[in-house]
Protein backbone atom coordinates (compact mmCIF):
# COMPACT_ATOMS: atom_id res chain seq x y z
CA UNK A 1 0.00 0.00 0.00
CA UNK A 2 2.99 2.14 0.87
CA UNK A 3 4.76 1.95 -2.63
CA UNK A 4 1.23 2.66 -4.31
CA UNK A 5 0.54 5.75 -2.63
CA UNK A 6 3.95 6.90 -3.15
CA UNK A 7 3.54 6.38 -7.02
CA UNK A 8 0.29 8.30 -6.23
CA UNK A 9 1.67 11.19 -4.92
CA UNK A 10 4.98 11.20 -7.37
CA UNK A 11 2.07 11.33 -10.21
CA UNK A 12 -0.34 13.79 -8.52
CA UNK A 13 2.70 16.16 -7.73
CA UNK A 14 3.74 15.89 -11.15
CA UNK A 15 0.31 16.80 -12.47
CA UNK A 16 -0.22 19.78 -9.95
CA UNK A 17 2.89 21.31 -11.17
CA UNK A 18 2.12 21.21 -14.38
CA UNK A 19 -1.09 22.36 -14.22
CA UNK A 20 -1.16 25.22 -11.52
CA UNK A 21 2.61 26.29 -10.75
CA UNK A 22 3.12 28.90 -13.42
CA UNK A 23 5.30 31.17 -12.25
CA UNK A 24 7.65 28.71 -10.27
CA UNK A 25 8.43 31.03 -6.71
CA UNK A 26 11.14 29.12 -4.50
CA UNK A 27 7.95 27.71 -2.16
CA UNK A 28 6.54 26.63 -5.00
CA UNK A 29 9.22 24.47 -6.79
CA UNK A 30 10.50 23.22 -3.52
CA UNK A 31 7.69 21.94 -2.32
CA UNK A 32 7.11 19.33 -5.23
CA UNK A 33 10.74 18.51 -5.25
CA UNK A 34 10.54 17.77 -1.84
CA UNK A 35 7.58 15.62 -2.08
CA UNK A 36 9.05 13.72 -5.05
CA UNK A 37 12.51 13.10 -2.72
CA UNK A 38 9.94 11.87 0.35
CA UNK A 39 8.42 9.43 -1.51
CA UNK A 40 11.63 8.37 -3.47
CA UNK A 41 13.01 7.64 -0.08
CA UNK A 42 9.82 6.10 0.38
CA UNK A 43 10.48 3.84 -1.83
CA UNK A 44 14.13 3.03 -1.52
CA UNK A 45 12.94 1.93 1.90
CA UNK A 46 10.69 -0.10 0.54
CA UNK A 47 13.05 -1.93 -1.85
CA UNK A 48 15.16 -2.13 1.10
CA UNK A 49 12.93 -3.15 3.64
CA UNK A 50 14.63 -0.41 6.07
CA UNK A 51 11.98 1.24 7.26
CA UNK A 52 14.44 3.30 9.66
CA UNK A 53 14.42 7.12 9.33
CA UNK A 54 17.50 9.54 8.87
CA UNK A 55 17.56 12.82 9.27
CA UNK A 56 16.76 13.60 5.22
CA UNK A 57 14.08 11.37 5.80
CA UNK A 58 12.57 13.81 9.23
CA UNK A 59 13.54 16.75 7.16
CA UNK A 60 11.84 16.40 3.43
CA UNK A 61 8.81 15.11 5.46
CA UNK A 62 8.48 17.90 7.75
CA UNK A 63 9.08 20.53 4.26
CA UNK A 64 6.37 18.15 2.76
CA UNK A 65 3.68 18.79 5.48
CA UNK A 66 3.96 22.28 5.80
CA UNK A 67 4.21 22.77 1.89
CA UNK A 68 1.14 20.87 1.85
CA UNK A 69 -0.61 23.25 4.64
CA UNK A 70 -0.06 26.08 2.36
CA UNK A 71 -1.66 24.03 -0.79
CA UNK A 72 -4.58 23.58 1.42
CA UNK A 73 -4.87 26.40 3.01
CA UNK A 74 -4.73 28.21 -0.29
CA UNK A 75 -7.37 25.67 -1.90
CA UNK A 76 -9.99 26.47 1.34
CA UNK A 77 -9.75 30.57 0.75
CA UNK A 78 -10.73 29.58 -2.71
CA UNK A 79 -13.53 27.50 -1.78
CA UNK A 80 -14.65 30.02 0.92
CA UNK A 81 -14.68 32.77 -1.37
CA UNK A 82 -16.95 30.70 -4.25
CA UNK A 83 -18.94 29.79 -1.57
CA UNK A 84 -19.35 33.40 -0.71
CA UNK A 85 -19.80 34.53 -4.15
CA UNK A 86 -21.59 32.04 -5.57
CA UNK A 87 -19.53 31.39 -8.57
CA UNK A 88 -17.58 28.02 -9.13
CA UNK A 89 -15.86 27.07 -12.48
CA UNK A 90 -14.51 23.78 -13.87
CA UNK A 91 -11.59 25.49 -13.33
CA UNK A 92 -11.87 25.77 -9.75
CA UNK A 93 -13.28 22.27 -9.42
CA UNK A 94 -10.34 21.01 -11.04
CA UNK A 95 -7.98 23.31 -8.47
CA UNK A 96 -9.71 21.87 -5.26
CA UNK A 97 -10.03 18.26 -6.26
CA UNK A 98 -6.28 18.55 -7.18
CA UNK A 99 -5.08 20.29 -4.62
CA UNK A 100 -7.28 18.49 -1.58
CA UNK A 101 -5.87 14.99 -3.27
CA UNK A 102 -2.23 15.83 -3.20
CA UNK A 103 -2.92 17.40 0.62
CA UNK A 104 -4.96 14.49 1.55
CA UNK A 105 -2.49 11.94 -0.08
CA UNK A 106 0.75 13.17 1.52
CA UNK A 107 -0.56 13.36 4.65
CA UNK A 108 -1.89 9.73 4.82
CA UNK A 109 1.32 9.10 3.19
CA UNK A 110 3.80 10.65 5.67
CA UNK A 111 1.62 9.01 8.65
CA UNK A 112 1.79 5.09 6.99
CA UNK A 113 5.63 5.69 6.54
CA UNK A 114 6.16 7.57 10.14
CA UNK A 115 4.52 4.97 11.36
CA UNK A 116 6.57 1.83 9.87
CA UNK A 117 9.27 3.81 10.99
CA UNK A 118 7.84 4.31 14.54
CA UNK A 119 7.29 -0.04 14.64
CA UNK A 120 10.55 -0.70 13.24
CA UNK A 121 12.23 1.59 15.64
CA UNK A 122 10.36 0.21 18.24
CA UNK A 123 11.43 -3.90 17.01
CA UNK A 124 14.93 -2.58 17.00
CA UNK A 125 14.82 -1.45 20.53
CA UNK A 126 13.68 -4.35 22.56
Amino acid sequence: MLQKISYFNLSLAVIYMLVYIKNGNFNSSSGVFVIVIFNWLCLRSFQMTNYKWAFLHYLTGLWSLYYVGTVLYGAVNVLSSAIEFDFITSDTITFLVLSFGLGVAVIIHFVIYFLRNYKESRAIEQ
